[in-house]
């Protein structure tokens, strides 16, 4: 029952009235109606799984950032190691599950082979849910159902963009909209305990999922009650909340019951949070659009909201109630591009905003100025939207027309062995196959530590996600377990593995596992790969690691910039920094942005690379290194390494857009060569003869003056 209804204005009863017609039609029409939609729905959907079907047979590379993860999750859990409670990982339970199940449809059952078969499973999952979210909505009729799968062919929205992620966001919206248009108490409390349920399975996906779709909801649900004038949609947000907290104490107690080596009940949420934090620390990107082409979008994007606004007073309750829930979804998921602002991650925080542009289409053409204002809104979209292409539609030509058969591409998903020899090569496969001992991959490549049939082991999955304290602590916490049991550790050179950011290198994103590991790890043998990957066996007694004070002047600084000038060239291959980044604007909401630094010899560059903030507005320590890629994993070895001279480094602030915070104070602090004597080169004088052991501590003591 409406609260207040004898208040409520004709117009609003009225509005109210149609809306009960409409939602109850004459049967032969709804019939009609609904069966014309789920023909739509089916078709469409079965086109999408047969485009899906064709790329995810040529899309079946495990080498790329994703492709590490995601073979490497569905390993673990052939292992019985779950995501959150074994390890960490951006991605939980649930995308391991989906992971382990389609890895199960191969031939192997190797995870190594089933990248394609992945890819299959996430965009069909993609598929499957989006018939699912148009289907029970009752206010998206065949014709907008037609026109959302024309936006998504053209857009090229099925494969890779239009993820699980965003999808189970939007199907949280609409599931919010059935509990505000149920028509009993009861009918939306159950509707409640299901949306309840879907956001704990988007936080399953990964943890940001789930927290923007209960935002979401919570928003939507506040927002039908106002429209509707119902107070017991309230009571439904209610349980909404309590469904969900009940399913996250349950899951840590869970995890707390069935592992011995979970920590305190909550250790799932807080290393989740401290995941998201060390991306927002350390993985930003500068917005990646032209400044026309964002303008434009942008544009769409103001359309789209202030459409679904301007419903709450020209639409019905449940219209306007519908739109807000989706409004919100879609105002959530923008976030997600203040971080990594790269074209596919714009492209993935917009896809929301145009899923509901593709909506508005019916409701927008019954007038000639909205008709023309949709019009030129819909054209802005295709003209900027940048993974705008013919491909989908290409790709389900070539299965209409017999050029590749739904039965050869299962086949390749199902079949494909990848990748060969080659990738197991020289890591020695007849020495390593069946050790009894783990395998780690550090820092990047999950993948290649599942070929030789060993134990999979990963402290955090992605290791360059471990970049906050408590991160780090974890990961040698468990290392040292796991050292002590026998492992062995597969590492990759720094070649652009993950995502780029400012060739910011591994042992800069880590440098507390870095140094665990250059203590207790050395090379197996001495030998040169010719796959790049090295391996590292535990030492007997920890190495005795020195460190050098490099000392310096300084020629030139301001606060945010500067040149350090060693007394003496060095020939160092391993240098530890301390440092101190501050920032004008709040680098928790804005991205902050680190440093720029140059190694050169007589101003003749030597390298050049990134450090991020690991403690934005703190002192921490970190490391680089001048050495070449393809000689660093010498460092873990025994031999003199020859080392790259070089006598000054430059430091300057990383550029920062209006996302960003741009670094208004840096400190420089001690700059030490960690076991100078490995590295040979020229002769240099006036060495520090102090050497110490490394400590693992928190700098003190940087004051904005560089010390001498």
């Amino acid at each position: 029952m409406y609260a207040g209804e004898k208040s409520e204005s004709p117009h609003r009863q009225q509005a109210q009235g149609r809306n009960r017609t409409a939602e109850f039609p004459a049967q032969p029409s709804f019939g009609r109606e609904r069966g014309a939609k789920i023909a739509v729905v089916l078709v469409f959907t079965v086109c999408w799984l047969l485009i899906v079907l064709v790329r995810s047979h040529v899309a079946n590379d495990p080498t790329v950032t994703e492709g590490s993860s995601l073979p490497a999750l569905a390993t673990a859990l052939q292992q019985r190691a779950i995501s959150g409670r074994d390890f960490q990982s951006m991605y939980g339970p649930a995308a391991q599950l989906l992971a382990w199940i389609a890895t199960a449809f191969t031939v192997t059952r190797s995870a190594l082979d089933a990248y394609g078969m992945i890819t299959f499973f996430f965009c069909a999952a993609s598929a499957l849910l989006v018939a699912v979210m148009l289907l029970i909505c009752d206010r998206i009729s065949w014709q907008q159902c037609a026109i959302f799968y024309a936006f998504s062919l053209f857009l090229n929205l099925f494969f890779d963009v239009f993820d699980i992620r965003t999808v189970l966001l939007l199907l949280n919206a609409v599931v919010a909209y059935r509990i505000i248009a149920a028509g009993t108490v009861p009918r939306q409390i159950v509707w409640a305990t299901g949306s309840g349920l879907l956001c704990f399975v988007a936080q399953l996906v990964t943890l940001e999922s789930g927290l923007c779709a209960a935002l979401a909801v919570a928003c939507a649900l506040i927002a039908g009650s106002v429209l509707t004038r119902r107070a017991t949609v309230l009571i439904a947000l209610q349980v909404f909340l309590g469904v969900f907290a009940a399913a996250n104490l349950g899951l840590v107690v869970f995890f707390k019951l069935t592992s011995s080596n979970y920590g305190l009940l909550f250790d799932y949420h807080n290393y989740s949070l401290e995941i998201l934090r060390g991306y927002h620390n350390n993985m930003g990107l500068l917005w990646g659009l032209s400044m026309p082409k964002t303008q434009l979008l942008a544009m769409v994007a103001l359309y789209v909201l202030g459409s679904c606004a301007a419903a709450a007073w020209r639409s019905d309750p449940f219209e306007a109630s519908l739109l807000a829930s989706l409004a919100f979804a879609a105002a959530v998921w923008l976030h997600t591009a203040l971080i990594r602002s790269d074209i596919s991650q714009i492209v993935l925080a917009f896809t929301p905003m145009i899923v509901i542009l593709s909506l508005l289409a019916k409701t927008e053409w019954t007038s000639p100025a909205r008709r023309v204002a949709w019009s030129a809104v819909a054209g802005a979209a295709l003209f900027v939207w940048p993974s705008l292409n013919l491909s989908a539609p290409a790709d389900l030509v070539k299965v209409i027309r017999g050029e590749t058969t739904a039965r050869a591409a299962i086949r390749g998903v199902y079949a494909t062995r990848k990748p060969g020899a080659g990738l197991r090569a020289s890591l020695g496969a007849p020495a390593l196959a069946g050790r009894a001992v783990s395998m780690l991959a550090f820092p990047y490549d999950d993948y290649i530590s599942l070929g030789p049939h060993r134990r999979f082991f990963a402290p955090v999955l992605e290791t360059y996600a471990a970049s906050t304290e408590p991160l780090e602590e974890y990961y040698v916490h468990a290392l040292d377990r796991r050292r002590r049991a026998g492992l062995e550790i597969v590492y990759g050179l720094d070649k652009g593995a993950v995502p780029p950011v400012g060739g910011v290198q591994a042992i800069t994103r880590t440098p507390a596992v870095f140094e665990y590991l250059y203590k207790h790890f050395e090379l197996a043998s001495n030998e040169e790969h010719a796959d790049a990957h090295y391996i590292l066996r535990p030492r007997l007694q920890p190495r005795d690691a020195a460190i050098e004070q490099l000392k310096f002047w300084i020629p030139q600084q301001s606060s945010d910039s500067g040149i350090l000038k060693l007394e003496a060239p060095s020939a160092c291959g391993l240098v530890s920094v301390e440092i101190r980044i501050d920032y004008s604007k709040n680098p928790h909401i804005f991205r902050p942005a680190g440093i720029e630094l140059s190694f050169s010899n007589n101003d003749q560059p030597v390298w050049q690379g990134s450090i991020t903030p690991l403690a934005p507005n703190e002192a921490f320590v970190t490391y680089v290194s001048p050495l070449p890629p393809a000689t660093f994993h010498k460092v873990f070895g025994q031999d003199p390494i020859q080392g790259v001279q070089w006598d000054k480094i430059a430091y300057h602030a990383s550029s920062a857009d209006m996302l960003g915070s741009g670094a208004s104070g840096i400190h420089m602090g001690a700059i030490q060569c960690v076991d100078p004597e490995r590295f040979a080169g020229p002769a240099v004088t006036d060495r520090n003869p102090g050497l110490t052991t490394i400590v693992t501590a928190t700098p003190t003591g940087i004051d904005g003056a560089a010390e001498n």
